[in-house]
């Protein structure tokens, strides 16, 4: 049996049914969805308003006893760690599933982790898609909706802010500027003809006082959600995508049928990038440089640099501390690392939890958030990568 945690949006729980279901195939054996105590009580039985609750319900999937929710809390975690071929993601620079023996596992197997990659499931990519398909019928509203997005040249422009104006998530993730969505439509319209952009957003007041294009747009908003299923049917129905760095709007875009279609995401998808591309390569990219959220503080500039021949490994990073629009009392830390090749970097202190810092060869920008009630003294910042680097301070300077 395969077991595996639902965890966030219905985005996420997709990526995360998609990888269990594929590797159910190729191990012909049953597969089963868990949902953490903690994390799912109020969503189940308070019905809180939140996208992070169960949503799988509207789709054709297939599972072993679908019908029974599953509720475990965190201290059988240990249990299972023990139990199980315990599979935790982590970050995928340290996991790559079918680079393990995993298909030589014997017994249960459970997976924790997001998994935000097709590679995961991509040899299985019929049966996905078919276990995709929404079953619940769409309202009237979106039977027209859908009519009229199949008569015409329609692109799917999608907007992901409310949960992501959070200081902590907009330093992670980062929110796609209003340049990234010009660039992006003026692309779309030199492509295709008489593009109509249908505007997808769960922040629906702000596109329409700032999302202003010069072609034929229609803000679609009637959809609540506890429906972004019809939201989703309506975004794949589409024929070409914008799409912001959200696992929903990826999951629209890749369940278009048209072989055509032109799909544009953000680069770098994620601020902190701490997991492997989640963009397939098939699509564009479009830089999405959003420093423009950020304001520069009076702090201190750390740089670090690390040059072992030895190693074959040669890195500079500079720790640039700054404050995020709007809330003062938290910083944000720009790292920019320069560096010949890729790798990750750890930034911890004893006050919270390690951070992973991937970079590129070449230069990389990465935000890190840090609230208030930490020390930036005691932050100390190293390498992860399979060969171990020594990094040492060259000087520290004032802004």
């Amino acid at each position: 049996m395969i077991y595996t945690t639902l965890i966030g949006g219905t985005g996420n729980q997709m990526f995360q049914y998609a990888i269990a279901r594929s590797l159910s195939i190729d191990l012909k054996t049953d597969f089963s969805l868990i949902l953490f105590y903690n994390n799912y009580f109020i969503d189940f039985f308070l019905k809180r308003e939140s996208h992070d609750r169960y949503n799988l319900n509207h789709f054709n999937i297939k599972e072993k006893n679908s019908s029974i929710l599953k509720f475990i809390s965190a201290p059988i975690l240990g249990k299972i760690k023990s139990d199980f071929n315990y599979i935790y993601e982590g970050n995928q620079y340290e996991f790559d599933i079918y680079n393990q023996n995993i298909r030589n596992l014997k017994g249960d197997i459970f997976l924790k982790g997001y998994w935000h990659n097709e590679k995961y499931f991509l040899h299985n990519e019929d049966i996905i898609r078919e276990d995709f398909k929404i079953k619940t019928p769409p309202s009237e509203k979106n039977k027209s909706y859908i009519d009229e997005i199949f008569s015409v040249n329609a692109v799917a422009l999608c907007v992901r802010r409310n949960d992501y104006l959070n200081p902590f998530w907009k330093a992670q993730l980062g929110i796609c500027t209003l340049n990234y969505y010009k660039k992006s439509t003026d692309m779309i319209a030199k492509s295709i003809e008489n593009p109509i952009f249908y505007v997808f957003s769960d922040d629906p007041e702000w596109v329409k006082k700032n999302i202003k294009l010069d072609y034929p747009t229609i803000y679609v908003t009637h959809n609540g959600f506890d429906k972004d299923y019809e939201d989703l049917r309506l975004i794949s129905s589409c024929k070409h995508f914008i799409i912001s760095n959200s696992t929903f709007h990826w999951w629209g875009a890749w369940l278009s049928s048209n072989k055509d279609k032109i799909v544009i995401a953000p680069e770098p998808w994620l601020n902190s990038y701490t997991f492997e591309y989640t963009i397939p390569k098939k699509w564009n990219r479009i830089k999405c440089d959003r420093s423009e959220l950020y304001e520069q503080s009076s702090n201190k500039i750390f740089e670090l640099h690390n040059n072992d021949l030895t190693l074959n490994k040669s890195i500079k990073i500079k720790m640039e501390f700054l404050k995020i629009n709007s809330f003062n009392h938290d910083t944000i830390i720009k790292i920019v690392t320069d560096s010949k090749n890729k790798g990750i970097l750890k930034l911890s202190n004893k006050e919270t939890k390690p951070i992973f810092i991937g970079y590129y060869r070449g230069l990389s920008i990465r935000y890190i958030y840090l609230d208030k009630t930490i020390s930036l003294n005691s932050l100390k910042i190293s390498s992860v990568n399979n060969v171990p680097v020594k990094i040492k301070y060259i000087g520290i300077k004032s802004v």
